[in-house]
């Protein structure tokens, strides 16, 4: 097929998506069956590019979806565009495939809460670092509109205020300093060990690169990874990180 061959049938499959008119099954109820089975439920991220740069371009949301979806408990998916060049239609895309949807943006208004739960999602992201004081009015807001938050913290501090404040809600632990965009898995499981135990839903992101990492974060008690880079530069890696079980 030549380009313009290419370029319009994914036009076509975009204008398709946007007629998607479905929601996601629960986020947390699915990394909880997946638990219940002896496994660490994979939360696998369609992202294209980073702060750090562009990581691949040339993989659509449908190839990547379609193969994922085969060992991924749940989708997130990247909708800031101008750094991480996401989009709402690779939410819409998402739906399709009847996994739970976590919408990640850097969530600071209604509008976007609003944005994610008309998408149909059923989960969004919020940084406690980034959103200071007004982070449980736009969590409170999240679930009153039958969103699951998934609230992010990059330090011990953080994370045991939040499980302090509300044990329920989904547990984002980052290995990524959000000041510096440092990466350490050592800082993931100290920041695990601060709260295992009192959080019910642990989510480790960022700097997953295999099983080993995974395996690791398994055993300190995470209860799922989030794997966006890795995943999008090697998907055969989710037939790995599906099989990895938990204690």
């Amino acid at each position: 097929m030549d380009f313009l061959s290419i370029i319009g049938e994914l036009t076509r499959r975009r204008v398709e998506a946007l007629k998607v008119n479905v929601s996601a099954p629960s986020m947390i109820k699915s990394i909880e069956r997946r638990n219940s089975e002896g496994y660490l439920a994979l939360i696998a991220e369609y992202k294209r590019a980073s702060p750090s740069g562009v990581i691949r371009l040339d993989l659509d949301p449908w190839t990547y979806f379609n193969f994922i979806s085969q060992y991924a408990t749940g989708f997130s998916v990247l909708v800031e565009p101008f750094y991480f060049l996401g989009s709402p239609i690779f939410v819409k895309v998402a739906l399709t495939y009847g996994k739970p949807v976590l919408y990640k943006d850097f969530v600071i208004s209604k509008e976007q809460v609003r944005e994610a739960r008309e998408l149909g999602v059923s989960s969004i992201l919020l940084i406690k670092r980034l959103l200071g004081d007004s982070l449980w009015e736009l969590a409170d807001y999240a679930m009153s509109l039958g969103l699951e938050p998934l609230i992010e913290v990059d330090n011990e501090e953080d994370a045991v205020e939040v499980v302090n404040t509300n044990p329920n809600v989904m547990l984002g632990i980052n290995s990524r300093d959000l000041g510096n965009l440092s990466v350490s898995l050592d800082r993931a499981v100290s920041i695990i060990r601060a709260v295992r135990g009192k959080a019910s839903i642990i989510i480790a992101e960022s700097g997953v690169k295999g099983v080993d990492d995974a395996s690791r974060l398994a055993r300190e008690g995470a209860n799922a990874v989030l794997v966006g880079t890795a995943l999008m530069r090697n998907m055969e890696l989710a037939r790995g990180l599906s099989s990895v079980a938990i204690k």
